[in-house]
């Protein structure tokens, strides 16, 4: 079955970071949260709880139809949760989609997580990618690995878990128009299923978190949840921070690091 169900590329010169946001607004940082087929109602749930209790963030729901009727037109950021990327593409269209890809080219933020990170990804029409970054599933269509808190380690800080389900093995594709993306955090851990096609060895030092530049904007995925997974494997504060860099204007020469997304 070809179909994902799941529960869950950058010129460093030209991406930067911790530039004031004179390209916005002052006020909330405002976030579209896309919810349509194929996203997951627990991740979503999850989403709209952090944003709505976090001071400084406003959270806008956004269907298929507002995003292709210019939704993205008053938001700073646009965030896809998990569930199934084929799902969440196919129902927003060629119409939705182009406008996903406008948004982010014109120096709007793209935060994908798990579902979200693989519908930003390189891949086949029948997937219905945004292909917004220079990468693809390392094990393409063979996805489904369990679900787990997965150890990761990051520079400058110790290893910690993330609760992880299913989310993309990042690898590199090059794609004319797009520079590599910057790996921000590694896995340590693994799961698999040999069953499904997925075996050991297929994760471990591959990014779990991953940075790029489209255009005049930023793009921002986690294959991990950070919203999800209770005590242990828990990052809100990654999300958020993370929302941040993604919606921040601006450019700083030199290789992009955890702390510079996620100030830790």
């Amino acid at each position: 079955m070809r179909r994902r169900t799941l529960l869950g590329g950058l010129a460093l010169g030209a991406l930067g970071l911790a530039l004031p946001r004179s390209a916005r607004a002052a006020g909330p940082l405002r976030v579209g949260l896309y919810q349509a087929a194929g996203v997951h109602p627990v991740a979503f749930a999850a989403e709209k709880a952090l944003l709505e209790r976090s001071a400084g963030f406003r959270c806008t729901v956004l269907t298929p139809t507002e995003v292709s009727r210019g939704g993205l037109a008053e938001q700073d950021v646009v965030v896809f949760m998990g569930g199934s990327g084929t799902a969440q593409g196919r129902a927003l269209g060629d119409a939705g989609k182009q406008a996903v890809k406008d948004f982010v080219r014109g120096g709007g933020g793209y935060v994908g997580v798990c579902a979200g990170a693989y519908l930003a990804l390189q891949g086949e029409d029948e997937f219905h990618k945004l292909r917004l970054v220079a990468g693809r599933n390392l094990t393409g269509d063979a996805w489904q690995r369990g679900i787990a808190g997965l150890e990761v380690e990051a520079a400058g800080r110790p290893r910690f878990k993330l609760f992880y389900a299913n989310g993309p093995i990042f690898t590199p594709v090059p794609t004319e128009g797009l520079a590599p993306y910057q790996s921000l955090a590694s896995y340590v851990g693994e799961i698999f299923s040999l069953a499904k096609g997925t075996g050991p060895g297929e994760m471990p030092g591959t990014p779990a978190i991953v940075a790029s530049a489209y255009g005049e904007g930023r793009v921002l995925l986690f294959s991990p949840n950070p919203v999800l997974g209770g005590d242990g494997v828990l990052h809100p504060e990654l999300m958020l921070a993370g929302l941040r860099w993604s919606a921040t204007r601006g450019a700083v020469a030199g290789p992009l690091g955890f702390a510079d997304v996620f100030a830790a």
